[in-house]
């Protein structure tokens, strides 16, 4: 079995599923979603975050750089700093080894299943109290559906309640399968119903998504959508309208849709990880909070009893008077 590279693991969190939750952030996603707020997720590589406001200029990881990636260069000011160029890095790491500032931090390390185990499976006590448990996230857990299944199987031998975040993105529908008797919750980000844009924007065809939520739901598995709500990419009343459409037929089946209003807490990670150029929402403001309003008003309105912002608040429908209200304070 392929071990993945886990970049974080999350404790008490809020956000993804119910009650108290630790997060396991697996490394890896086909999609390239140009808002992503965690690219250390998407590469199934090793990288490293370079914190130019650490370095002290010493000239360690310049003299362990088989690939001469670092140069110490003197500043406008007259300081000694590095000079970072990744485009021949091998990620060796020697770099993040010789830094004795924490300048250079590894992302993503290699974890058993026993030592994910060990680790989230400490906190079984928070779990039960609250109705939590542990979610599989990403990147994507079904870019590694064999390491992801066994982890699943395993967490669900100790009775802890187990979530999966995912695209749904595989064509191949049965790694999605096995999974049904151990997923409690799949948690299904939905990023567009405009084909063509969900595929030259997002990079992979929105059919075989749209396929896989309705086996899952056919197969009675419990499944919330998340809709990432993205200025410019999905946000406009025919993107409102063609998601109340879609999901307004699986109404009764869903657990509940969650919207997600798009945030910058992902440009710093852009630049510590060298890819800056990459980051096409630079400088794209958030949206207002009362935004997603025509959005949660109408998902409600179709039948879909619960439907939160941010994750959080549920907003009801026969409470239109304070629905503007519950958005400002909910987004996140």
């Amino acid at each position: 079995m392929k071990i993945p590279l886990v970049t974080e693991i999350q404790r008490f969190s809020l956000q993804d599923g119910p009650g108290i939750r630790t997060t396991i952030f697996l490394k890896g996603c086909p999609l390239r979603c140009p808002w992503c707020h965690n690219p250390e997720t998407q590469d199934v590589r090793q990288e490293f975050y370079y914190y130019p406001s650490r370095c002290v200029g010493c000239g360690r990881c310049v003299a362990v750089c088989p690939a001469g990636t670092s140069r110490l260069v003197r500043n406008a000011d007259g300081r000694t700093i590095v000079e970072l160029d990744r485009t021949d890095c091998q990620r060796c790491m020697r770099c993040v080894a010789a830094c004795l500032t924490d300048a250079r931090t590894t992302v993503g390390q290699r974890m058993s299943v026993e030592e994910i185990l060990r680790e989230v499976l400490s906190d079984s006590l928070f779990y039960r109290n609250s109705g939590g448990g542990i979610t599989i996230s990403g990147g994507d857990p079904l870019f590694h559906p064999v390491f992801t299944l066994e982890l699943a199987r395993r967490i669900k031998e100790r009775k802890v309640h187990v979530a999966i975040e995912t695209s749904c993105f595989p064509k191949n529908r049965e790694v999605i399968q096995p999974l049904l008797e151990f997923v409690d919750l799949f948690i299904v980000d939905l990023k567009s119903l405009n084909p063509k844009k969900h595929e030259e924007v997002v990079g992979w065809p929105l059919q075989p998504i749209l396929d896989n939520i309705e086996h899952l739901i056919r197969s009675g598995a419990n499944v919330r959508i998340h809709i990432p709500v993205i200025p410019g990419f999905n946000d406009s009343p025919q993107d409102f309208t063609d998601y109340i459409s879609y999901l307004s037929r699986h109404a009764k089946q869903l657990e509940g849709v969650d919207i997600l209003n798009y945030h910058t807490y992902g440009e710093g990670k852009y630049c510590s990880l060298g890819r800056e150029k990459e980051y096409q929402y630079l400088g794209v403001e958030e949206n207002p909070p009362d935004k997603v309003v025509p959005l949660v008003k109408g998902l409600k309105l179709a039948g879909i009893e619960s439907v939160t912002i941010g994750g959080l608040v549920g907003i009801t429908a026969d409470r239109d008077e304070t629905t503007r209200d519950a958005a400002t304070r909910c987004i996140t």
